[in-house]
This record gives C-alpha cells, structure tokens and sequence, in this order.
C-alpha cells in the first residue's frame, strides 16, 4: 500500500474511478453508483465519511478508514499516486511510486 496526504479527494477519487474496468465506489459501506457533481462524492462528502474504498469489481484501488488522512493506494495502482501527485492533488506519505 501507498500512504498517501489527500488535498483534492474529489480528483482523486474521478482518477481511481476512471482507472477501473468496473468500478465499485463504497462510502460507508454503501454502494454509490452517482459520480456526479450532485451526487455524494464531493470534497465535502467524502471528508464527512469514514469509510471510503474504490475498487476495481473486487480489488481494491484506494481506501480510508476514519478520515482522508489515512488515505492508501493500492501498489497494483501505483500510476494514480503519481498522476494526482503530479496534479497537486496529493502527496505521498511513504510506498514506492
């Protein structure tokens, strides 16, 4: 796992979205198909959430538990932690990238 300081969560979670074959979007467990400036995943929605998981079908991609703070990526997903980073819209913590 990449540990990775999120600033932008909704750019990050588009990417981690757009990289999946079949993207399955968890916020607190709950399955969100509405990817959607109204829907729930915004910058807001997701700092409100405490557990949060992108998946490709079953394997995850990015993940928190408790807070955006303690965001990880997938190493299989390593490439998303480098575009956001480059992006600005996070930093990685610690893991190869």
């Amino acid at each position: 796992m990449i540990a990775v300081r999120p600033k932008n969560y909704r750019a990050i979670a588009l990417r981690a979205i757009e990289a999946a074959k079949v993207p399955v979007v968890l916020m607190n467990k709950r399955a969100i198909s509405d990817f959607s400036e109204n829907g729930p995943i915004t910058q807001q929605g997701i700092a409100s959430c405490r557990n949060f998981e992108i998946r490709d079908g079953t394997e995850p991609i990015l993940g928190f538990h408790d807070h955006p703070r303690e965001m990880w990526i997938s190493q299989t997903y390593a490439e998303i932690a480098r575009d956001c980073s480059e992006a600005g819209w996070l930093k990685v913590e610690f893991g190869t990238t």
